[in-house]
């Protein structure tokens, strides 16, 4: 989905909601462009990727994901 498209931001909100465990209404408040996040959301975003990358050398590509 491309970031001009209509329902870009709706997923974005649902995909840092599934991320973060916080409520996608306060992920809503945080601005157009997610300008007011906090700080922290920057870190939790950098392990989580960090995990999944470890995830995909480390697991066999048929492991259970969740």
């Amino acid at each position: 989905m491309s970031s001009d498209e209509r329902g870009y931001r709706k997923a974005c909100i649902a995909a840092l909601a599934e991320a973060t465990g916080l409520s996608e209404r306060t992920i809503g408040n945080w601005g157009q462009n997610f300008e007011r996040r906090p700080n922290y959301v920057v870190h939790i975003l950098r392990m989580a990727d960090m995990l999944n990358q470890i995830r995909k050398i480390v697991l066999p590509p048929d492991y259970p994901q969740k």
